[in-house]
């Protein structure tokens, strides 16, 4: 059966595919994205009889209006395992058109899409973005892997790190505007992960002031050693204070090695806001997901859905039990690293409770040579500004890392943290 219409047929090309907020539609695919199933919405909103749809390409649907960019980055994304979130102009069968936000979940034998409709300020601004990167394609001939680079570099531009942390903000700002549009209350535990970012964006701000801090005092002993030279003979009080300074300082250092992961390379900060932009995703998607399971299961008992629709509900269960496990095993790995954060800092902070008394010592010495420690004033200086630094990130990390556990406390399911979080244990 051929699924190609001409241009004449799309009488109401300019006009948008009507469905309600409350609607939720999803659609099962094989692995080359051929349709297999799908609930009623689905068929009803694209116009087609399933007949039509099913063995169909999914991109039957698609418009042409969407950047190829957009469709690379979906599919890099979803074979690499990866569920992803998209928004998605669609194409109905009469030409009309109808936008989505949707979830691609890979399962097995193939992937299942989840969409509802888009409301956010998010929606806007990534509309816009299309409208440029589809105007490059055009314009520039740029291929769709091309075209998926600018669009990555948009994204930094707008503050996302990442594509997954744009799909993260994007799901989880469609899900609360779904929420208020629907006179719901709002969802606690997504606010929670919403507010850790800015908290942690400040605490990696602090651990960056920290390792600069350090990087400052690294000159330190070789100065009072060579100060040391001149005021007094080899082993002179000056000399071993300069030696346990530098032994200290080493230790505390090799300590900031608490604060990195991945050999160094990456901070601990950056790494736990990976992992919240990922848990943040499976929250919005776990209820995303639950209620498409709760719409499917109340239409299954309605006898609304095609035979053989049961097996479209076990998906959407499984698909509902993976990401509740996902959500908490996530947010669980984060709160464990923001504790050994919060340790960290405090053994980090005791042991500059020990370079600060040498300091101390080096400024009594300093009194007692009088005149003669001139050379020795500014090396004094330099330690005291260094630990005014040091005491002041110190104490906003530990209170930062207290504020994150808190939050992801708050975020975590009910099973995990036995708190009440509402009626949901999503």
């Amino acid at each position: 059966m051929s699924h190609h219409y001409s241009k004449s047929t799309f009488t109401t090309a300019q006009h948008e595919v009507p469905f309600e907020m409350e609607e939720i539609f999803f659609s099962r695919t094989d692995e080359r994205g051929v349709i297999a199933a799908g609930n009623e919405v689905f068929r009803r909103v694209a116009g087609y009889s399933w007949d039509e749809l099913v063995g169909a390409p999914h991109k039957i649907i698609r418009h042409e209006d969407m950047p190829k960019g957009v469709f690379y980055i979906l599919w890099e994304r979803i074979k690499r395992g990866m569920a992803t979130g998209a928004y998605v102009k669609n194409r109905a069968k009469d030409g009309r058109y109808y936008w989505v936000y949707a979830i691609v979940s890979p399962i097995e034998g193939g992937y299942v899409s989840v969409r509802m409709k888009p409301s956010s300020e998010v929606f806007g601004t990534t509309r816009a973005l299309y409208a440029e990167m589809l105007k490059r394609e055009k314009e520039e001939g740029i291929s769709p892997e091309e075209s998926a680079a600018a669009i990555r570099e948009a994204l930094k531009t707008l503050g996302f790190s990442s594509y997954g942390a744009f799909s993260s903000l994007a799901v989880t700002e469609e899900m609360q505007a779904r929420d208020k549009a629907l006179g719901r209350l709002a969802d606690g535990r997504l606010q929670s992960l919403k507010d850790l970012l800015p908290t942690l964006e400040e605490l990696n701000k602090q651990q960056n002031s920290l390792f600069e801090s350090f990087a400052k005092i690294r000159s330190i002993p070789s100065n009072m050693r060579i100060v040391a030279s001149r005021l007094e003979p080899a082993g002179g009080p000056i000399s071993a204070i300069s030696q346990n300074y530098r032994l200290m300082s080493d230790e505390v250092t090799n300590h900031l090695g608490g604060f990195r992961v991945e050999g160094g390379k990456r901070s601990l900060t950056e790494s736990v806001m990976a992992r919240v932009f990922n848990g943040l995703f499976m929250v919005a998607t776990s209820r995303l997901q639950r209620e498409v399971r709760e719409v499917a299961r109340a239409d299954l008992l309605k006898h609304t859905e095609r035979d053989g629709f049961q097996t479209e509900v076990e998906v959407l269960t499984n698909l509902m039990d993976r990401y509740k496990l996902e959500s908490g095993s996530v947010l669980s790995s984060v709160f464990t690293d923001v504790t050994a954060l919060t340790r960290s800092a405090k053994d980090l902070r005791q042991l500059v409770t020990g370079l600060d008394s040498i300091r101390v010592l080096c400024r009594v010495e300093a009194g007692r040579l009088g005149a003669q420690s001139a050379s020795l004033i500014p090396v004094i200086n330099q330690l005291d500004t260094f630990h005014v630094e040091i005491d002041a990130a110190l104490e906003q990390i530990m209170k930062l890392a207290d504020r994150i556990k808190a939050l992801v406390e708050e975020a975590m399911p009910r099973s995990l943290t036995g708190s009440i979080y509402g009626s949901a244990d999503y």
